[in-house]
């Protein structure tokens, strides 16, 4: 019997991609000296506007209309400085899905403040595998939600490397839809009518990168705290902390071996959509998002990158994780694990700029992505 979850990813027999042309605006004369250098953090030569279309049909979704642009500039000219990123991405489905998110990663004053982030704004189904570690194909419920989102950092190099600032997250979460014939129901979970996320708390960034898109050497934590509660706007009393931590090494040439740890950990009354969770086109490829759900989250990533020739290149890839309600049911037979790999094409060869395409496979699932930037 095929299952709602391997149904709802990209298909290789439904997927088709209709891939525009880049196009790039010389802004300036590039200064010979940097010529040769490979690295974002000192190429301020060129702004560049990147066009992507996107067609695809799942019979959950019906017929996706898609487009997403990319758009490469400078703040500012004064150097060290690390080129800014602001994407806008759009799709409606024949079913009247909705999807409209801006993530950008802006950088000024020499690379001494940054902000990171995203605006956005859905309407959109999703498919509901309960609470817990052990995520059953076969039981699932659907929902539908419509929702603004605003999750942005804001940031200050105090030293070399070393950023601190606040970190902000507002949801409005409206379940509008609920499958009360499906495995589970609204009343099993907390939120389920109606939740508002206003979350702010102190944030922390690390980076030694050599490259913002396509690092071969160096490391980058990212951690935060993020308090909730009815003085901050937000339904319910909770709070998440997150540390994430991603290391590159270059091992030949054109050979960057990546690795990711990544670990959340909630406590409070926490909405089911704010559960920590993995699956998704980031962390833990060949699982749905949310498809393991709970207040922890543990998770281990592997990537093998391998540029090929002209601008394609290869990746092979693995995770293993587990969610938890408390710290002590972590154990060692409690661990899934998925794994694949993926086509890259750069259409940014300055600043290291991929379309990843990848295909990865979890147990009972498999999952396909094409998306600008690498997974982590």
């Amino acid at each position: 019997m095929k299952t709602f979850l391997s149904r709802l990813y990209l298909s290789k027999s439904l997927i088709f991609i209709i891939c525009l042309s880049s196009v790039s605006t010389n802004i300036s004369a590039q200064d010979s000296t940097l010529q040769q250098l490979d690295t974002a953090l000192y190429e301020t030569d060129k702004n560049s506007l990147f066009p992507l279309p996107v067609v695809y049909y799942t019979p959950e979704s019906g017929l996706f209309y898609g487009a997403s642009i990319l758009y490469n500039f400078f703040i500012s000219r004064e150097k060290p400085i690390n080129p800014s990123q602001i994407q806008l991405a759009a799709g409606y489905t024949t079913k009247n899905q909705t999807l409209i998110f801006i993530p950008f990663q802006l950088y000024w004053d020499k690379n001494n403040w940054r902000s990171t982030g995203e605006l956005g704004f859905y309407n959109y189904a999703y498919p509901m595998y309960g609470i817990g570690n052990n995520g059953d194909p076969e039981e699932f419920t659907t929902y539908r939600a419509i929702f603004p989102r605003v999750r942005a950092f804001y940031m200050k190099q105090i030293k070399p490397n070393l950023f601190v600032g606040l970190r902000y997250w507002f949801e409005n979460y409206d379940i509008i839809e609920w499958d009360s014939a499906g495995i589970f129901q609204r009343e099993d979970f907390n939120g389920a009518d109606y939740n508002r996320t206003s979350g702010i708390g102190p944030a922390l960034i690390y980076d030694t990168r050599d490259a913002i898109y396509y690092p071969r050497e160096g490391h980058y934590l990212e951690s935060y705290l993020e308090w909730n509660n009815t003085y901050t706007g937000s339904t319910h009393n909770y709070s998440m902390l997150s540390i994430d931590y991603a290391y590159y090494y270059s091992l030949f040439d054109k050979t960057v071996l990546a690795a990711n740890a990544f670990t959340m950990a909630g406590f409070g009354s926490i909405p089911f959509n704010r559960l920590a969770q993995l699956g998704g086109n980031k962390k833990m490829r060949g699982y749905f998002q949310g498809y393991f759900q709970d207040k922890k989250l543990a998770l281990l990533q592997l990537e093998w990158r391998q540029e090929l020739f002209w601008r394609i290149g290869l990746v092979a890839f693995g995770s293993t994780g587990q969610v938890a309600e408390s710290f002590s049911d972590y154990g060692m037979n409690r661990w899934h694990y998925a794994g694949g790999g993926g086509l890259r094409f750069t259409f940014d060869t300055k600043k290291h700029i991929n379309v990843r395409l990848d295909y990865a496979l979890g147990k009972e699932s498999s999952g396909f992505y094409i998306s600008f930037n690498e997974a982590f």
